[in-house]
């Protein structure tokens, strides 16, 4: 086999196992470690990838994923719960591996791999949406409860997934966005119809963050596409009707109504320091209390945190002192940047807010739309999860983070 043939192979190997990744990330993302494991030992093979290295290492975007994981290294040796502390650092393993693998991307040679990659999980999202609906229908065919096809009866982590759901519209929307409408029309429909579908697929999920940026980018939508010249002023219009008829028929479903008001109901007891109930439809409550209590860790330990080991109990030790001492419920910060700061102090936060300014001079300098709103959509869910400590989101953002900084040429 000659060297160009090998090298193209290779570089086929390394884009099917990428999409393998991107497939697996909305279906089964506990399988995927295996996949990123392999594409970094392919990394490791390739000498070509060395001399990427050396460019990529030269960048902002590189050390800003990589120092957040340092500091994950630099946590075990003062996490008195070191047990902990290194699954905690395994689980974060992805802000590491990806920086190399996004270098390496940048150096593949097959046309459109991007693309398929964004294929890839569109199809994921696709394939769970299929079976979470028929085996919620199997359910409901047993108790006759229509609260199967909602929320976690739905599936075990709706909030991640309605995260996965929500940037495929992105993607799907910006390239119709981008299309030829006079020569590729069967191809809009067939990216208008899976918007539909997956617009659908948020309600059943009720994330109420989700609902939010999906109105919000609805909005973005109007005003773009009424400004824009590419697109007929028909389907503008429309488009714009559509998407305000939603709106009543999206808040007509109990669920999604019940967690919405559920949600201000909330926000405006805490503020008014009345009692809310906890209930498992609705966690905004104990959400706010989780956050004011990551918040009292922090003013504990500003300097250096207490290290991603410890930082549980203290969590725990807080919410206890908040609700009371046969609290036995979530511990989590439900904020990556709260999280960040308590477990390694100034440093954590500072290594997120560069992060995070690294994407957007990237997102803005590129003047691409995807990549900005995956910095804002990033943004919101950094507001509201641990992104970091769990698989489902650490992969998903280093995987399109990765790529956004250091994965494209120029």
């Amino acid at each position: 086999m000659t060297t160009g043939k090998s090298t193209y192979y290779l570089d086929l190997l390394e884009i099917v196992l990428l999409c393998a990744v991107a497939f697996l990330i909305p279906v089964h993302i506990e399988y995927t470690p295996p996949i990123i494991a392999a594409i970094c030992l392919m990394f490791l093979c390739r000498p070509r990838n060395y001399r990427a290295l050396r460019e990529s290492a030269r960048t902002l975007g590189f050390w800003a994923m990589i120092i957040p994981f340092a500091l994950y290294i630099v946590g075990l040796t003062y996490s008195d719960d070191l047990d902990t502390a290194l699954h905690n650092t395994e689980t974060a393993m992805s802000l590491l591996a990806f920086p190399f693998i996004s270098t390496a991307f940048r150096q593949n040679g097959i046309e459109k791999k991007l693309s398929f990659i964004k294929i890839s999980l569109i199809a994921g999202i696709f394939a769970i949406m299929i079976f979470s609906i028929v085996k919620a229908y199997g359910n409901y065919a047993e108790t006759n409860n229509v609260d199967v096809f909602f929320y976690t009866n739905l599936l075990r982590s709706p909030h991640h997934h309605s995260y996965y759901v929500m940037f495929a519209i992105i993607l799907l929307t910006e390239s119709i966005m981008r299309e030829d409408w006079a020569h590729r029309k069967l191809l809009i429909v067939g990216e208008i119809i899976l918007i539909v579908a997956n617009i659908g697929f948020i309600c059943l999920l009720s994330s109420k963050i989700t609902i939010l940026i999906l109105s919000v980018y609805a909005v973005y939508l109007i005003i773009r596409m009424l400004m824009s010249k590419r697109i007929p002023k028909w389907l503008s219009i429309a488009v714009t009707a559509s998407i305000i008829a939603l709106v009543p028929v999206i808040m007509s479903i109990p669920m999604v109504k019940y967690r919405i008001d559920s949600m201000i109901a909330s926000v405006k007891a805490q503020h008014d320091n009345e009692q809310t109930p906890y209930t498992r439809t609705e966690s905004t409550t104990i959400r706010i209390k989780c956050m004011s209590s990551a918040l009292d860790v922090i003013s504990e330990n500003w300097l250096i945190g207490t290290g991603q080991g410890d930082v549980y109990v203290e969590f725990q030790k807080k919410m206890k002192l908040r609700i009371g001492e046969n609290y036995e419920g979530t511990c989590a910060s439900h904020n990556q940047f709260l999280r960040s700061f308590a477990s390694f102090g100034i440093l954590g936060i500072a290594s997120l807010l560069l992060l995070f300014f690294a994407m957007f001079r990237t997102a803005i300098k590129s003047r691409n739309a995807t990549m900005i709103w995956w910095c804002v959509i990033c943004l919101c869910f950094f507001c509201v999860e641990d992104m970091f400590c769990i698989i489902n989101g650490v992969i998903f953002f280093s995987l399109f983070t990765g790529i956004m900084l250091l994965g494209r040429r120029g």
